[in-house]
């Protein structure tokens, strides 16, 4: 079956043949002069395929077609946008006539040349798929960062949002100004950036723990004790499940007391510890007595132990009397009045 139109088109009579009965018609576009059948020696061919499959946003001739053309023509030809193109993974479809008027549109085309095209064309954008794993990497990667390379383990992890992007050179940034609670519960927003352009942005939640080596104890401690060091030992664990810092060095409790009592396995922390006491009950101390003009040093005794900067009660030896003084140095008190 087989019919013809005849319009005119950029001042140039065009003649359309419609040949064929199957799905897949075929229409070829000749210059004025043209006889029943397409000129093999036209100087410009376009076949448009029927299916492509494309990358860009927009969709160009030349991703579509097989142009057979001269020089600046052909170039000029494959850079002429024939639409949008549908979202990553997603099919459009054009009708011939659309195509044809988009290419008749042309004013620089000369009077030879044949155009193939079917009924209808469908176009597939390729996309790319970003997956929860590549998130989950550059999310470690953010924490290793913010904690200093230590052992950081993301124990629950999830993404929201996520669809199919456009192919293309593709970074994952995350948004710094996201939240990590006490607890260790994140909260970000990642942006999907793909050839520069912001594609998406997407949320992040879930748990991180960050392990540190602190010390415990291998038995309990009364108030008051030092430890040893041959009663700690290392052992990981996760520094959101403390409620403060853990000791991580003999270092930082050498020569200090406990301020309470602890049990076999505790973590040790600095709260649970000070420094011992400067003066110990029923030590000899210097007690001084000073004003503005005037200062007189005697002898006492200390009724309790005495901590830096803390007052406590001492007998003078000279009076017996009992005063409170506070604690200056080792040995040394000094009147309150």
């Amino acid at each position: 079956m087989t019919g013809m139109w005849m319009f005119r088109a950029n001042g140039k009579a065009i003649i359309l043949f419609l040949v064929g009965i199957t799905a897949l018609q075929q229409v070829w576009v000749n210059g004025l002069g043209a006889g029943d059948d397409p000129d093999p020696k036209a100087d410009i061919r376009i076949t448009i395929k029927e299916t492509s499959l494309v990358v860009p946003a927009h969709i160009f001739l030349g991703d579509i077609a097989d142009i057979q053309a001269n020089g600046l023509l052909k170039e000029a030809l494959e850079k002429v946008v024939l639409g949008s193109s549908p979202k990553p993974d997603q099919i459009k479809s054009f009708d011939r006539k659309k195509i044809l008027s988009v290419i008749q549109g042309q004013r620089y085309l000369p009077e030879n040349i044949t155009i193939r095209s079917p009924e209808r064309v469908y176009v597939k954008r390729r996309g790319q798929v970003i997956s929860k794993q590549d998130i989950r990497q550059v999310m470690d990667q953010y924490l290793a960062r913010v904690f200093n390379n230590k052992d950081c383990q993301l124990t629950s992890f999830d993404v929201r949002g996520l669809e199919v992007y456009p192919r293309g050179k593709t970074r994952l940034l995350v948004d710094p100004d996201g939240s990590i609670s006490k607890k260790g519960r994140l909260s970000f927003f990642l942006d999907v950036i793909i050839e520069g352009e912001k594609e998406d942005r997407v949320s992040i939640s879930g748990v991180v723990a960050v392990y540190e080596t602190v010390l415990h104890t291998t038995r309990a401690y009364a108030k008051g004790e030092t430890i040893s060091p041959e009663t700690v030992y290392p052992e990981k664990k996760n520094m959101f499940e403390l409620t403060e810092k853990g000791i991580t060095t003999f270092e930082q409790i050498d020569q200090k007391i406990l301020k309470s009592s602890i049990r076999k396995g505790d973590v040790l922390k600095q709260s649970l510890l000070i420094d011992p006491p400067l003066i110990q009950k029923g030590d000899m101390i210097q007690l001084i007595a000073k004003n503005e003009t005037l200062s007189i040093v005697t002898s006492g005794i200390s009724r309790e132990d005495g901590f830096k900067n803390k007052v406590i009660t001492v007998e003078n030896i000279s009076s017996g009397k009992l005063v409170r003084g506070i604690v200056k140095g080792k040995s040394k008190v000094e009147v309150v009045y």
